[in-house]
């Protein structure tokens, strides 16, 4: 089966259009060309260098990594069915470079990166540290998980016990969960003498996709772990958390004019929202539910930045004070 992403073109044995799939080798997953946009967009937006995708399947990110970009790519998989189709996917694309059958520990240890791809079918958790260990300096990690369910109402407990913070259900769990994700890598690389600084970080379909440039020293580590801190959400304790910046606003300016997918384009139009106000505000009262373009529409007729969210489909960020929202929002 011939698939078409991006500039490339694979073959793959199976493909899923919805959700995580169902792990094989050779399997393609429509729902993380989103993630696969994104990383593309991003790398190219940087000084290249070089980068690993060290669970790389059928190779498809890796490959469109080096077909879209200036960036050096290595792929690595455990499973010799995987390297064989990474290879034939590899010469479908006339493009010549390193492929690895190795163990994940072994192929982030066997040289230093720039950048790291750690894709997992399921939580993240116990490889993150390897990953941090063996980039460069100010160099990137991109790290996925797809055990949201942890985090937003069906197994808590466990989630905090991976994740190491307590969590919510509820209209505010997506964002909740992605930033006790984000915690969760800055203390992961402030463990090992490293400073993590979020340049991007998604919540979509079943995973969370985190990209975040560490930096070493002690000091700087120390000084990462500032916006980790506990919050009050409808009542509840929650946290800790990451509190700070999930997206670097002079990247995304780079990134505008990347050939995104119609999906990518419409969660990346969103992303300039989200840092406006931790959480987000309902477009109701109340009594009633608001339009929210009408919502967005009076916030810009005030002067205030407003937009929708990718964390809830009814949710709106703004610099607006709490207080002048809600007599807003009764007004209208």
């Amino acid at each position: 089966m011939t698939i078409r992403e991006g500039s490339i073109e694979i073959e793959t044995i199976s493909t899923f259009e919805k959700g995580p799939g169902k792990i094989s080798p050779g399997f393609y997953n429509r729902t993380m060309e989103i993630s696969r946009d994104l990383t593309v967009a991003l790398l190219k937006s940087l000084k290249p260098g070089i980068a690993l995708d060290s669970m790389a399947g059928t190779g498809i990110r890796g490959l469109r990594i080096a077909k879209e970009t200036d960036w050096q790519v290595v792929l690595n998989d455990r499973d010799s069915r995987n390297t064989e189709i990474q290879k034939s996917n590899a010469k479908l694309n006339s493009l010549d470079l390193e492929i690895q059958r190795s163990d994940y520990f072994c192929a982030v240890s066997s040289r230093k990166w720039d950048y790291i791809d750690v894709d997992p079918f399921g939580t993240p958790s116990g490889l993150v540290d390897a990953a941090v260990i063996n980039l460069k300096n100010d160099g990137i990690l991109g790290v996925t998980m797809t055990d949201t369910a942890n985090l937003e109402g069906k197994s808590l407990d466990k989630g905090k016990r991976i994740y190491g913070a307590k969590s919510i259900a509820g209209k505010f769990s997506r964002e909740i969960s992605t930033r006790i994700f984000v915690k969760y890598i800055i203390e992961r690389g402030a463990s090992l003498g490293r400073a993590g600084r979020p340049l991007l970080v998604l919540r979509y379909g079943h995973f969370i996709r985190a990209f975040v440039r560490f930096k070493k020293g002690n000091k700087v580590a120390d000084d990462s772990l500032k916006d980790l801190k506990m919050a009050e959400v409808e009542g509840n304790s929650v946290g800790p958390l990451y509190t700070g910046r999930l997206y670097d606003p002079d990247l995304l300016g780079k990134m505008t004019d990347f050939g995104f997918s119609e999906n990518s384009k419409k969660m990346f139009a969103n992303f300039e929202n989200e840092d406006l106000m931790f959480l987000f505000f309902e477009n109701s009262n109340e009594f009633r539910e608001v339009r929210k373009t009408r919502i967005l529409d009076e916030l810009h007729n005030r002067g205030y930045k407003a937009g929708n969210t990718n964390f809830n489909d009814k949710g709106i960020k703004s610099n607006v004070d709490e207080k002048e929202y809600r007599n807003m929002i009764r007004s209208l």
